[in-house]
C-alpha cells in the first residue's frame, strides 16, 4: 500500500510540473487583460509592445532549453524553432524602437517584416527537421492527395482573404499587392505545412508537442489575416482582441517546447494503439477541417464576392472534391488489397490448421503403434532378462557343483594314494584342484558383475570414516604380516550413497593395491577421502608395479589383464566391477600411474 501511495503522489507531482508553464501563462494573460482594460490608448500601445516582447523572449528561452534537454536527433529541430522565436523577437525589438522611441508609424513592408518572415520559414524548417518527419514512410498517392487538399485550401485563403480584397481596392499598388499575396501565402502556408505534417507523419510520443505547434501556427495565421484586414480597412485599435492572439501563439510554442522536454524525461510506453486511433481520427477529421477553413474564409469574404471570385472559388472547390475523391478511392483500394491479403492469409491459416489436425491424427496413430511396439519389446526384453537371470543362476549352480566334485575327489584321491603318488602325479592333482578353484572364483566374479545391475539402489546417509574402516578391517592381518605401511586420511564427512556399491568398489581397489605390492620391498598403501569441487574424492594409492597409461582404458574392461596369471592371479573382472559400481552411483573412476612407481585409483562422487 505504501508503494502504491508513493506512486500516486509521484504521478500527481509529475502532472503538476507538466502543467506549471500553462498555469503561469494563463495567469500572465489574465494580468494582461486587466491591464489593457484599465489603461488608456497610449498606455495600451506600451503594454502590447512589452507583452509581445516578453512572450517572444519566453518562447525563445523555453525552445532553447528544450533543445539542450531532448535527445540528440531532436536538438537541431528545437534549436531551429528557438531561432524562429528569436527572429520574431528581433523584429519586435525593432518595432518597439520605431514605434515607442522614434514614435513613427510602421510602414508595410518594413525591416521588422524580414524577421517576421524568418519566423514563419524557420518554424516550418524546424518541424521538418523533427525525426518523425525525416524518418517518414515512403511517399504514396495518399500523401500527394493530402498536399493537393492543403494546396486547394491555401489557394482559397489567398484568393478570398487577400488577393480579391486588394484587387478591389484602387489605392493598392502592384508592389503592395504581390507583397501582400506573398505574405498571405507564407502565413497560411506555415499553418497548413504544420497541419499537413501532423496529418502525414507518425508522431508517436511527440503527438502532443506537434499538436500544440499546429494550434500555435493556426493562431498565427488567423491573427495575421485579421490584422491585415484591420489595416486595410483602417479599423485596427490597440485594445483589439487580435492583440492577445500573439501572446497565445507564443504561449503555445513555449508549451510545446516544455511538453517535449517533459516527455524526454519519461519512458515512452506502448502507444501503438493510441497512434492507430489518432491516425484514424486525423484521416476522418482533416478533410472536414480543410473544408471548414475554406467555408469560413468564403463567408468572411462575402463583401468582396464577384462573378470572378465565385467562378474561381467554385473551380477550386471542385478541384478539392476531385482530389478528395481520388484520395479516398486510393485509400479504399489499399484497404481492399489489405483485406484480400488478410482473407488469403486467413485461408492459408485455415488450410494449415487442417493439415496440422491431419498431422496430429497421424502422429497420434504413430504414437499408438509405437507405444504398442515398445510394450511388446519391453515384454520380450523382460522375458529375456528373466530367462538370462535364471540361466545365470542355473549355470552357476550347474558349473559349481561339478567343480566342487572335481576338487573334492581330487583331494580324496591324493589322501588315499598319499604314499604311492609320484611327484609328477601330485603336480597334476594340484593343477586339477587349482583349476577348479580358479573356475569357481571366476564364476563368483561373473555373478557379482551381472548382479550389479539387478540389485536395488539403497541410498542412505553414510559416514565415510566408518565405511572405510569396515572395508579395511578384514585386511589388517595381511597388513601386519607383510609389514605394509597403511595410511588412512579420511575427512569427517557424510555422503548420501548406496553403501554396498561404494564398499564393493573400494574393496576391489584395496585388494588390487595389496596384490600388486606383493613384490615391493617396502610396500605402502594409502586411502585418502576428502571434499573436492562440491563432491567427494576417494583415492587408493600404492607403490606397486604400476602400469603404462596407454592401457588406462584397457584395464577397466572385462577380462582384460596386463600380467600373466602365474605372476599375479586374478580373473580380470575386478576393475570392470569397480567402474560399473561407481557409474551406478553417478560418479566416475580413473587411474594415474607409471611403470615401477605404483598407481593411484580415484573415485569421484557427486555431493
Amino acid at each position: 500500500m505504501a508503494a502504491e501511495a508513493d506512486k500516486i503522489h509521484t504521478d500527481i507531482d509529475s502532472t503538476r510540473s507538466r502543467f506549471t508553464l500553462a498555469y503561469a501563462w494563463l495567469a500572465g494573460l489574465a494580468i494582461y487583460g486587466v491591464a489593457i482594460y484599465i489603461a488608456n490608448n497610449a498606455v495600451q500601445v506600451w503594454i502590447n509592445d512589452l507583452a509581445w516582447t516578453v512572450a517572444a523572449a519566453a518562447a525563445t528561452y523555453f525552445c532553447f532549453c528544450t533543445s539542450r534537454q531532448v535527445e540528440q536527433e531532436r536538438r537541431r529541430a528545437w534549436s531551429t524553432i528557438a531561432l524562429a522565436c528569436g527572429s520574431w523577437l528581433i523584429g519586435q525589438l525593432h518595432w518597439n524602437y520605431v514605434q515607442l522611441v522614434l514614435k513613427v508609424a510602421q510602414p508595410f513592408p518594413s525591416v521588422n517584416q524580414i524577421f517576421y518572415t524568418g519566423f514563419a520559414l524557420l518554424v516550418v524548417a524546424g518541424v521538418m527537421m523533427l525525426p518523425e518527419a525525416r524518418h517518414r514512410e515512403p511517399f504514396t498517392l495518399k500523401h500527394v492527395g493530402n498536399l493537393g487538399l492543403v494546396t486547394c485550401c491555401l489557394a482559397i485563403t489567398v484568393v478570398l482573404g487577400m488577393l480579391e480584397p486588394a484587387l478591389q481596392n484602387q489605392s493598392v499598388t502592384g508592389t503592395f499587392l504581390w507583397l501582400g499575396v506573398a505574405h498571405t501565402v507564407l502565413v497560411a502556408g506555415t499553418f497548413l505545412s504544420t497541419l499537413s505534417a501532423l496529418w502525414t507523419f507518425r508522431w508517436g510520443s511527440s503527438w502532443t508537442p506537434m499538436l500544440l505547434l499546429v494550434f500555435a501556427t493556426s493562431i498565427y495565421a488567423i491573427s495575421n489575416f485579421v490584422y491585415a484586414h484591420a489595416l486595410l480597412t483602417q479599423s485596427y485599435l490597440a485594445d483589439d482582441l487580435v492583440n492577445v492572439s500573439w501572446l497565445a501563439m507564443f504561449g503555445l510554442l513555449a508549451a510545446a517546447a516544455y511538453e517535449q522536454a517533459w516527455l524526454s524525461k519519461r519512458e515512452p510506453g506502448d502507444i501503438r494503439q493510441r497512434m492507430q486511433t489518432r491516425e484514424r481520427w486525423l484521416e476522418a477529421v482533416m478533410p472536414a477541417l480543410l473544408i471548414v477553413i475554406m467555408v469560413a474564409v468564403a463567408l468572411s469574404s462575402t463583401a468582396t464576392l464577384t462573378p470572378r471570385v465565385i467562378w474561381l472559388s467554385a473551380s477550386i472547390f471542385i478541384l478539392f472534391a476531385v482530389i478528395l475523391g481520388a484520395r479516398e478511392a486510393w485509400i479504399q483500394n489499399e484497404s481492399q488489397q489489405l483485406t484480400d491479403q488478410l482473407v488469403t492469409a486467413n485461408q492459408q491459416l485455415q488450410d494449415a490448421n487442417v493439415e496440422l489436425r491431419h498431422s496430429e491424427a497421424r502422429y497420434r496413430e504413430l504414437t499408438t503403434v509405437l507405444e504398442q511396439r515398445v510394450g511388446e519389446r519391453t515384454t520380450e526384453l523382460k522375458r529375456a532378462y528373466e530367462e538370462l537371470e535364471g540361466f545365470s543362476y542355473a549355470v552357476a549352480h550347474d558349473l559349481k557343483a561339478p567343480l566342487r566334485a572335481i576338487n573334492g575327489f581330487a583331494h580324496l584321491f591324493e589322501q588315499e594314494l598319499q604314499g604311492q603318488l609320484t611327484d609328477r602325479a601330485r603336480e597334476h592333482l594340484s593343477r586339477i584342484r587349482n583349476g577348479s578353484l580358479k573356475m569357481s572364483t571366476l564364476i563368483d566374479d561373473l555373478l557379482s558383475y551381472s548382479h550389479i545391475d539387478r540389485r536395488g539402489m539403497q541410498a542412505s546417509v553414510v559416514s565415510l570414516p566408518s565405511l572405510v574402516d569396515q572395508v579395511l578391517s578384514p585386511y589388517q592381518d595381511e597388513v601386519q604380516r607383510r609389514g605394509i605401511v597403511l595410511t588412512v586420511v579420511v575427512e569427517p564427512m557424510t555422503v548420501r550413497v548406496d553403501a554396498s556399491g561404494l564398499a564393493l568398489a573400494l574393496r576391489n581397489l584395496v585388494e588390487n593395491a595389496l596384490k600388486y605390492t606383493r613384490d615391493t620391498k617396502s610396500p605402502r598403501v594409502a586411502v585418502v577421502c576428502r571434499r573436492k569441487d562440491g563432491g567427494v574424492s576417494l583415492a587408493v594409492t600404492d607403490n606397486g608395479i604400476g602400469f603404462d597409461m596407454q592401457y588406462h582404458d584397457h584395464i577397466f574392461k572385462l577380462f582384460q589383464r596386463l600380467h600373466r596369471d602365474d605372476q599375479y592371479p586374478g580373473t580380470g573382472i575386478g576393475l570392470a566391477l569397480v567402474r560399473k559400481a561407481v557409474e551406478r552411483l553417478g560418479g566416475r573412476v580413473y587411474a594415474q600411474s607409471k611403470p615401477g612407481e605404483g598407481a593411484t585409483f580415484t573415485i569421484e562422487l557427486p555431493g
